[in-house]
């Protein structure tokens, strides 16, 4: 257990911008088509899982390879909006690793037939992160766990891979 005491208190708030960011940085991706903003909350070789939903297995992979995965996961919506809570909890490993647990609810919003729709995923994440020395708390593994979706399940299988007109 890490002494709280003012370095840990800063770098406390520096984790929760970045949990923050996580989100906001996805949202932006999609509006702009800029991904690198997203690129820069994980550490160059990151691991993603988001097997719990989307069926494929965990992979450890440059954070640009992964940027390039959520443009092209999330191209069949209009938008999407990451409103991600506080974070439950922020459990230090040491001074330079942190276990970050945070509840999100994830809308994606896309037009068929021209009416507008909506996916929405309700889960939590779970962030693995480190304190580089070039770019401060970085997100190393992130998973996320969903709870519960709500909506029009075709989102789901867009994220999946899906596309219309396709098998």
């Amino acid at each position: 257990m890490r002494e709280k005491n003012l370095e840990y208190t800063l770098d406390w708030i520096a984790i929760q911008e970045l949990v923050a960011e996580y989100g906001q940085a996805i949202d932006h991706g999609k509006d702009t088509g800029d991904w690198t903003r997203w690129e820069r909350v994980f550490t160059p070789e990151v691991t993603s899982d988001y097997s719990r939903f989307m069926g494929v297995p965990p992979v450890t992979q440059p954070r640009a390879v992964l940027a390039k995965f959520g443009d092209v996961s999330l191209e069949c919506f209009t938008r999407t909006q990451h409103a991600t809570a506080n974070t439950v909890r922020t459990e230090f490993k040491s001074d330079t690793q942190a276990t970050v647990h945070a509840y999100a609810e994830v809308s994606h919003f896309f037009k068929l037939d021209g009416v507008p729709q909506e996916w929405t995923l309700v889960g939590r994440y779970t962030h693995e992160v480190v304190k580089t020395d070039k770019e401060g708390w970085r997100i190393q593994k992130v998973t996320l766990d969903p709870m519960h979706q709500r909506g029009n399940l075709l989102g789901l299988q867009f994220v999946q891979g899906k596309r219309l007109g396709t098998p």
